[in-house]
């Protein structure tokens, strides 16, 4: 546990008014960060704990009363030779080789459906560093939203946040936020083990000034190892926080640095001009960092609408030389709608984050990141091929391909760019980022697909995955569950 931090009670001033009495740490004016009572550097344990089979069953939202349960067990075996690839070929079948059993919906949880697996196939994962050995103290992070949004996102911020040394700073865009609000979004954090800064300042309500407003109080934030800041949306989802900060690595801290990624649209790059896209992260170097909050109050008059167009135009309008964007691979804005499982099924790599997956398209990226706890970060959304023309997007979907599988290095031209938009001809807005993409199957006759609904956490450690198929989508008149099982070897 960090010894500068003592209990104390103090009166919280935020701004220019009264707000109550927390347990703070005062650390400089208008900035007051809730004390943690946790150590650091432990491994979090997940968000979400194994959970009886009767809820499991409900979170399915099965349809018929009837249904094909399968179960399919991987023994997850770290090797220090074993990289991620763009698809691993697997030399037994997947749906042929196991049981598919059609019983009654209720039936799950008094047939044998928590039990753990006996025995599975044994897959080689990349060994992965445990993240207690690694540091993120280097990364500071901010993000400008709403008490209510910052409520709902922390559990799934956790998932990746949770017992690091890295901090959050939040700037509310609540002009009068409520003392039982604040206390609950700070309890909430000790509970999950979050290390958070928040930061209530009624000239900062606008969305480009409180996300630009973020350069003053990150600055005022940082410590003596802060090398790197990071600007976010509270949807950003890093699936490896030590695997992002790896990834600014080549870039000496001590220089200024404008590092991010652009939007996959051209139509967004063409309107908005070239920046890094601030759901996709922006991240900044110390010394640049402090130019801008020095220069906070002149570059203020240029906010438009977005927040991440004032950093860029306040990066060009007081660095000499002009720093310009370094893109960074791996940093996904998902400026797309529509089905999303051309993206997710293209395995990305680097997959430094995902943004958008619960507004633009809905997925349960946190739930489908568990897997991670077991088989490393890089089984997240590995794809692998079995001999029965199956690929299993492992934390997305298992897929059929009744007449062969379609060339695997292309992206399934699935999602669209802008709504209303029709595909393959609105294809084009994706070619910079995308590249060429392979038209789109037709679902339950090219493409049979089970899609992960949920997953949980067994006593035991294991991670059980649930993939569903409804029954329209398909062949048959009951919908059908396939459960992944995956143990540590």
């Amino acid at each position: 546990m960090r010894s500068d931090l003592r209990d104390r009670r103090i009166t919280l001033w935020i701004s220019v008014f009264v707000v109550s009495v927390f347990v703070l740490r005062h650390l400089q004016d208008g900035i007051y960060r809730i004390l943690p009572k946790y150590g650091y550097g432990a491994n979090a344990g997940p968000i979400w704990s194994a959970t009886q089979d009767a809820e499991v069953i409900r979170s399915l939202k099965l349809n018929t009363s009837r249904i094909e349960y399968r179960r399919y067990c991987s023994r997850a075996r770290p090797n220090k030779d074993t990289k991620r690839q763009p698809l691993i070929g697997l030399s037994w079948p997947l749906l042929r080789d196991t049981q598919a059993n059609q019983i009654a919906a209720e039936q799950l949880e008094h047939d044998g459906f928590n039990r753990a697996c006996q025995q599975g196939q044994i897959l080689n994962v990349p060994l992965d560093r445990p993240n207690a050995l690694i540091d993120t103290g280097r990364l500071m992070l901010g993000a400008a939203t709403s008490i209510k949004r910052i409520k709902q996102s922390l559990p799934e911020m956790a998932r990746w946040l949770a017992n690091t040394n890295t901090n959050l700073v939040v700037v509310l865009r609540d002009k009068n936020p409520k003392t039982t609000d604040l206390q609950v979004v700070m309890d909430l954090a000790e509970e999950l083990k979050i290390d958070v800064t928040l930061v209530s300042d009624p000239s900062m309500t606008g969305e480009a000034e409180s996300n630009f407003g973020l350069a003053t109080y990150l600055h005022k934030s940082l410590s003596e190892n802060t090398q790197w800041v990071g600007i976010i949306d509270d949807d950003t989802f890093f699936p490896s926080l030590p695997r992002l900060l790896a990834s600014l690595t080549p870039y000496d801290p001590s220089l200024p640095w404008y590092i991010g990624g652009l939007s996959e649209r051209r139509l967004s790059t063409s309107r908005e001009g070239f920046k890094a896209w601030g759901g996709a992260g922006i991240f900044l170097s110390r010394p640049l960092l402090t130019t801008l909050a020095e220069n906070h109050r002149e570059c203020l008059p240029m906010a438009k609408q977005w927040g991440d167009a004032l950093w860029r135009d306040c990066v060009f309008k007081v660095t000499t030389p002009t720093v310009h964007l370094t893109r960074l691979p791996g940093l996904n804005q998902l400026d797309m709608f529509g089905n999303m499982a051309g993206w997710y099924e293209s395995s990305p790599n680097p997959l430094l984050s995902i943004h958008h997956w619960k507004s633009w398209h809905q997925f349960p990226i946190p739930l489908a990141h568990l897997v991670t706890d077991v088989a490393g970060v890089d089984s997240f959304l590995q794809r692998y091929s079995y001999i029965d023309n199956v690929v299993f997007t492992n934390g997305y979907s298992i897929v059929q391909y009744p007449g062969g599988l379609p060339d695997m290095n292309l992206v399934e031209g699935t999602m669209h760019p802008y709504p209303g938009a029709k595909m393959p001809g609105a294809g084009g807005e994706f070619k910079d980022s995308l590249g060429r993409l392979r038209p789109a199957l037709e679902e339950g006759r090219q493409k049979i697909s089970w899609t992960f609904v949920t997953a949980v956490t067994a006593d035991n450690g294991c991670v059980r995955q649930f993939y569903v198929k409804g029954a329209s989508a398909g062949q048959s008149d009951v919908d059908s569950v396939i459960e992944v099982d995956w143990c540590r070897s």
